[in-house]
């Protein structure tokens, strides 16, 4: 079978038909980009499409794959030789790719087996204890050295994911995956929220002599992670170790610290049918309100304002394509305007998120900040929040747009 051959005759008759390439994919149900492989001879239809092919195109199956007008009987034969040949032709190359990989599969097994025995570690299940002595050591650095540990109520809050304690005469080392946030109350002039102060996610290795910590390792930053991982770990766990980074992974230490801090904050959670604008407002703002399952990178945010002033930001300052630079998130554009509706509603009928945790995978539709940055979360079904949408003509769904500047 020429496929080139076959592929200009297609394109011959398509172009007879005054057809583009484009009108004819659409009528076969298949992508531009097939049918220009097709004519371009780097691939041939699938059989399945050969009868409604020839339909298109007033030919018959034996024209396409000879590639050429002819009815005659010697034109059958040709075509039906070039099928067995092409059939025997697939056969082949399958026996020849199941070979190759089997081959393949043989040499993984006696890789794997030899990689194993050649990096085999002492790992012990009877010191589990020593995870728990590693993250009190971190906590208390972090009293001492974190200079928002003199806030009020400050805390630190961990999770970790533990690799596997290696022994090797008296020393044991310790392989785990530590995830921190530290959070404290900001001053009264500040508005008296939850702030956090600092937050963490890495690997790392600490070092037991004797049953008493030695050192703890860290990896290092940016071209030098990796080297330094395989450093740090022994084989069978720099594989976890490198892997360990995915959204499963850290949503789940991340749920696990938010829910020890929720209880341990459990005096900021508001009576939300009492809640009122004062307990909301700082200065004159009340609450923004964005919507977070929108497909935008950035969406627009509607702030609203005491004095029923509002404001929609619809721009945020960019980088220019191309240019390589590091942005705080910071809104340049916003419209302006007035509403005559009881907002506190809205809030009222939201849940407070310090009730609830959610990650990426189960976004609420709905987040309002208040001006003290107290978080609440809601869904479509809050008509308070609808009817406030509704009366000022604005859609959350829109995309900020970027704005390059100079």
């Amino acid at each position: 079978m020429n496929q080139e051959k076959s592929g200009k005759f297609i394109a011959k008759l398509r172009k007879e038909k005054n057809m583009t390439q484009e009108q004819l994919a659409e009528k076969l149900g298949v992508s531009i980009n097939a049918v220009s492989k097709w004519e371009r001879g780097l691939s041939f239809p699938d059989v399945s499409l050969y009868k409604k092919l020839c339909k298109e195109l007033d030919m018959n199956i034996e024209e396409l794959i000879n590639g050429e007008k002819d009815n005659s009987d010697e034109a059958k034969e040709k075509a039906i030789i070039t099928t067995l040949k092409e059939k025997e032709k697939i056969k082949h190359t399958s026996k020849l790719i199941l070979v190759i990989i089997s081959i393949i599969f043989v040499i993984i097994i006696l890789g794997t087996v030899y990689y194993n025995k050649k990096l085999k570690v002492n790992l012990v299940n009877d010191s589990d204890y020593l995870y728990e002595e590693v993250i009190n050591f971190i906590r208390e650095k972090q009293f001492k050295e974190n200079p928002d540990s003199k806030e009020k109520d400050f805390n630190v809050f961990y999770s970790y994911h533990g690799f596997g304690i290696e022994e090797k005469n008296n020393y044991k080392y310790v392989y785990l995956w530590i995830f921190n946030q530290s959070y404290y109350i900001e001053k009264e002039e500040y508005g008296g929220a939850l702030a956090i102060s600092s937050g963490a996610s890495m690997p790392i290795k600490a070092i037991f002599k004797d049953n008493k910590l030695q050192d703890i390792q860290y990896p290092k930053d940016g071209n030098r992670y990796i080297p330094s991982i395989k450093e740090m770990f022994p084989g069978i766990i720099q594989y976890q170790v490198l892997n360990f980074n995915t959204d499963k992974n850290i949503n789940k230490l991340y749920n696990e610290v938010e829910e020890k801090k929720n209880i341990y904050y459990d005096y900021l959670n508001l009576d939300m049918g009492k809640i009122t604008i004062e307990d909301l407002a700082y200065n004159d703002v009340i609450f923004s309100v964005e919507y977070k399952k929108s497909k935008c990178n950035i969406p627009v945010v509607l702030t609203i304002f005491k004095n029923n002033k509002y404001k929609l930001y619809t721009e945020y300052k960019a980088c220019k394509p191309g240019v390589a630079c590091t942005l705080i998130l910071q809104y340049t554009k916003s419209v302006e305007g007035t509403y005559d509706y009881d907002v506190i509603e809205i809030v009222r009928h939201s849940i407070d998120a310090n009730l609830r945790t959610y990650t990426s995978d189960n976004l609420p539709e709905y987040i309002i900040r208040s001006g003290k940055d107290h978080e609440f979360i809601t869904d479509s079904n809050n008509r308070h929040l609808k009817e406030l949408l509704e009366s000022i003509n604005v859609d959350l769904f829109e995309c900020a747009k970027p704005n390059y500047g100079e």
